[in-house]
């Protein structure tokens, strides 16, 4: 069974100590004119999330929605704002995460760059082992780049950069030298042999959004999560698998990435209201960030 809270909770990133948020959307005044009279309409703008003060704020809260998908014959496991579904009239909204389909040319870049700096940290000894295949040609090309007195490091600095390059198809290699191309091959199978291998090219982090809990999901989006007491990851067997969905506060945004690193463990707490916010629902209401001219009837 997934560890979540039972009722309303906080989740509070550990490294960061930065909570999530639901921001409430904007409320304009629409209203207009006609034959006289004044019709009043306002719009909302949608809710999103952020990441910030863990005040105890309604903001700051959140629920965790087992009600049963009839479709699916399953736990929804949505992670459900209290506050849109407390101060906003639009129905209840949750963490929604969206992979990118394809990976994008800066993601092959990444790929290129964490190859290159593989091929580079390689023991020295299997470096001066793979050094024996550098084709004569690169070496004269390197010492014109470098120097006639260019070390052994300096040229697989260039050659791994070399590498790297071709391995991924943003680079064009149509007008490259076919010898050059081959040698740069036969490097790389060699050290696949001995355990340095390409990394796979994929879609950079995923993205978060607040989004309505009756909407359908497609196959790069989900909205099911599970927490294992640290981390918050997807629990969908249709649509994304869970490998790159861990929730990370990466620089005060909430995204998903691969397992492991900082920014990744998350405290969930039951809400405790503060006096603030328990006793003065006009306040409550302008913490959790909405503005506009219903906060303004209201005097927040």
């Amino acid at each position: 069974m997934s560890p979540f809270p039972e009722g309303n909770f906080t989740i509070v990133n550990n490294d960061t100590g930065r909570c999530l948020r639901a921001r409430l959307g904007r409320t304009k005044d629409v209203s207009d004119w006609k034959e006289g009279t004044k019709y009043l309409q306002y719009v909302t703008d949608k809710p999103g999330l952020e990441l910030g003060e863990p005040d105890g704020s309604p903001a700051t809260v959140w629920w965790f929605s087992t009600i049963d998908d009839a479709a699916e014959r399953q736990p929804f496991n949505q992670i459900v704002s209290h506050a849109v579904g407390e101060y906003q009239n639009i129905g209840n909204h949750c963490v929604w995460l969206d992979i990118k389909p394809y990976p994008t040319a800066e993601d092959r870049k990444r790929a290129a760059d964490q190859f290159r700096h593989k091929l580079d940290d390689m023991p020295q000894s299997l470096k001066e082992k793979l050094a024996l295949l550098l084709p004569d040609a690169f070496k004269t090309w390197a010492e014109a780049e470098v120097g006639p007195d260019a070390s052994l490091a300096q040229q697989l600095e260039l050659w791994h950069g070399y590498c790297a390059s071709i391995t991924f198809p943003e680079h064009n290699v149509e007008n490259e030298d076919e010898d050059g191309v081959e040698a740069a091959q036969a490097y790389i199978d060699a050290a696949a042999d001995e355990g340095i291998h390409r990394p796979q090219v994929e879609s950079g982090d995923a993205s978060t959004r607040m989004y309505g809990c009756g909407a359908s999901r497609d196959k790069n989006s989900t909205y099911r999560w599970t927490y294992d007491g640290t981390h918050i990851y997807a629990a969908d067997s249709r649509t994304v698998a869970a490998g790159r969905t861990y929730w990370t506060d990466q620089d005060g945004f909430l995204v998903g990435k691969s397992k492991g690193g900082p920014g990744q463990a998350w405290t969930l707490a039951p809400w405790k209201p503060t006096a603030r916010t328990q006793h003065d629902p006009v306040k409550a209401i302008a913490y959790t960030g909405l503005f506009g001219p219903v906060a303004g009837l209201l005097g927040s």
